[in-house]
């Protein structure tokens, strides 16, 4: 993605351009955090709720100081589709996305 950055600076004809920058492949959300997961090393734990129980279990949540910011908005999302084309920013700038691959270096 940096060469891609780079070549944006570099080539004045994509002056006040936008450009979708993704991945190379389409995932899940669930996906993605298996992959979390599985670079951490640890055993995969995921709980499917349905949005209503989340929503109940959220009401009693929210009163402690840590799950606050905590919003029904936040399922929603991991549900929503996410999927954008690249094609424009391959052709401009040369972007080459990679697929979405973790190594342990890449986690804090």
């Amino acid at each position: 993605m940096a060469q891609a950055c780079q070549a944006a600076l570099d080539l004045p004809e994509i002056k006040n351009r936008a450009y979708n920058i993704s991945g190379s492949e389409q995932l899940s959300y669930r996906e993605m955090v298996l992959r979390i997961f599985r670079c951490m090393d640890k055993q995969e734990r995921l709980v499917s709720i349905p949005r209503w129980a989340f929503k109940m279990v959220l009401l009693l949540l929210r009163r402690f100081r840590r799950f606050q910011d905590w919003s029904v908005a936040m399922v929603d999302r991991m549900n929503q589709d996410m999927v954008f084309d690249h094609a424009e920013a391959e052709q401009d700038i040369g972007f080459k996305p990679r697929p979405f691959r973790l190594e342990v270096g890449d986690l804090p």
